[in-house]
């Protein structure tokens, strides 16, 4: 498995980024946050923030911040359902994920339609099979289960259909309890969990500057057993947060900190994940601009607060506002999926499957983009340099008005060096047609259809799965 590395694209100075903790220190101490959960409230007050019992406001003092953050590692593992897969999150190392959470799915008839539980492990089947496609998220909302049952199901699909990374599940303490204890089967006990990381939690903070109950309760329930939470606002400039993106970032970064510091203050060295979700808000609709340019910025600018605070972090890539798989799905997807990668986004979230704002959930465009996020890997890295690939021999022994295809230097080194396309189309017009002319679409279905008849994922363990 390929863990690329990024981090070749920086848009903030290191002044700037100073610039940006300074005015973000300035907001918590003077304003601050607003924390609903009365446990992590609690711990705010415990560990001598300054707040509000009336109106749940917590302000921070730069001290605290700074030395509660540093508690979180810059680092951790990632186990899927096979703990020998594992995806190191930290060191600019690359991943890509699936969609979260689209309630319909574009379905391999072109139809929209309300998710259901088999869509969620036909989505993690294909995800198994997809080699670019590092974790699986919560696929779907299934329609077909009661709402407060729907993680619980998507999990199970995820872990009977694949043996990558998949999330977990936090929404309130009850949820999130409940798949510790599946986990936990999964491992072997509570203690083998908390050793070995496999439940991925997240945190959307609301924005402006909330915390809210549900989601925080249930990640002290995920930090009390060392299970990993991501932060990521999904903060809207113009909307929900400054329409200027530095005020944007300034907003984001308290509501990301003081989420870090939630899990840090219940159990100092859970691993965490700066994140962001943030884009700008469409002033000719009022709707999150997803796929717009803003979002590959402030992946960017994310991407370098995270490493800032020596945090790994977590980006979006792969949105689109489009409706179908067209070409305005493609333009979208390969703008953002590109800069949060080469920003060295460590989980690129929403990589692969994503339309109309991650709303609904394509099975044939998780392939075209797994295709996608295979040519962002071969683009991140780069060109490599030495005395073998300058092949100063080779071009002296093949000389002029000859051709280099067929010889040994060739077939030793395209595999290595050269981007070899499934769905992408580089025959002959004339080839093609007689294919039936078949846009990557098409093609995309068909391999989806394949997959979905002849790829087996290597089953769970019967000791641990038991019969329904």
């Amino acid at each position: 498995m390929k863990e690329p590395t990024g981090g070749q694209l920086e848009l903030l100075t290191r002044a700037q980024l100073d610039r940006i903790h300074g005015a973000t220190v300035q907001v918590l101490e003077k304003l601050g946050i607003k924390v609903w959960g009365k446990s992590a409230f609690r711990l705010f007050k415990e560990a001598g923030a300054e707040t509000d019992q009336k109106s749940m406001m917590v302000r921070i003092s730069e001290k605290l911040l700074k030395e509660t953050v540093r508690k979180a590692p810059s680092e951790f593992l990632l186990h899927g359902r096979d703990p020998k897969y594992k995806l190191l999150m930290g060191q600019k190392k690359v991943h890509f994920s699936i969609a979260g959470q689209p309630v319909f799915v574009h379905d391999l008839d072109g139809k929209i339609r309300r998710a259901v539980v088999r869509d969620a492990e036909e989505i993690a089947k294909i995800g198994d099979s997809c080699e670019s496609i590092h974790h699986i998220s919560v696929g779907t909302v299934p329609s077909d289960v009661p709402d407060d049952m729907h993680g619980f199901h998507v999990l199970l699909a995820n872990w009977k259909n694949s043996r990558k990374t998949a999330d977990g599940f936090n929404y309130g303490a009850r949820m999130a309890e409940e798949t510790i204890e599946m986990a936990s089967l999964l491992r072997g006990g509570e203690e083998e969990l908390s050793k070995i990381p496999t439940l991925l939690g997240f945190v959307n903070p609301v924005s402006p500057m909330q915390l809210s109950k549900e989601l925080i309760e249930g990640a002290l329930v995920y930090a009390k057993y060392k299970q990993p939470v991501l932060y990521a606002p999904e903060a809207l400039a113009g909307g929900t947060a400054p329409v200027t993106l530095a005020g944007l970032l300034v907003q984001q970064n308290a509501e990301v900190l003081t989420g870090i510091m939630t899990s840090q203050l219940a159990n100092p060295g859970t691993p965490v994940l700066y994140g962001t979700v943030s884009a700008a808000m469409d002033m000719r609709t009022g709707v999150a601009a997803l796929g717009g340019p803003e979002v590959g910025l402030l992946n960017v600018a994310s991407a370098q607060l995270a490493r800032f605070y020596n945090l790994p972090c977590r980006g979006t890539g792969g949105n689109t506002d489009s409706k179908t798989v067209d070409a305005q799905a493609g333009i979208e997807t390969a703008q953002s999926v590109l800069m949060a990668s080469m920003a060295g986004m460590n989980l690129v979230y929403d990589a692969a499957g994503s339309l109309d704002g991650s709303l609904v959930l394509s099975k044939e465009k998780i392939v075209i983009d797994d295709e996608l996020c295979r040519m962002v890997t071969r683009t991140l890295e780069g060109v490599t340099v030495d005395d073998e690939t300058l092949a100063v021999d080779e071009i002296l022994k093949v000389g002029p008005a000859a051709t280099f295809l067929g010889r040994a230097f060739t077939s030793k080194h395209f595999r290595s060096e050269h981007f070899i396309p499934d769905l992408m189309e580089r025959r002959s017009r004339e080839a093609w047609e007689k294919d039936g002319r078949k846009d990557i679409s098409a093609r995309a279905r068909e391999k989806t259809r394949r997959i979905l008849k002849e790829y087996v994922p290597e089953p769970m363990e019967k000791d641990i799965l038991s019969d329904p």
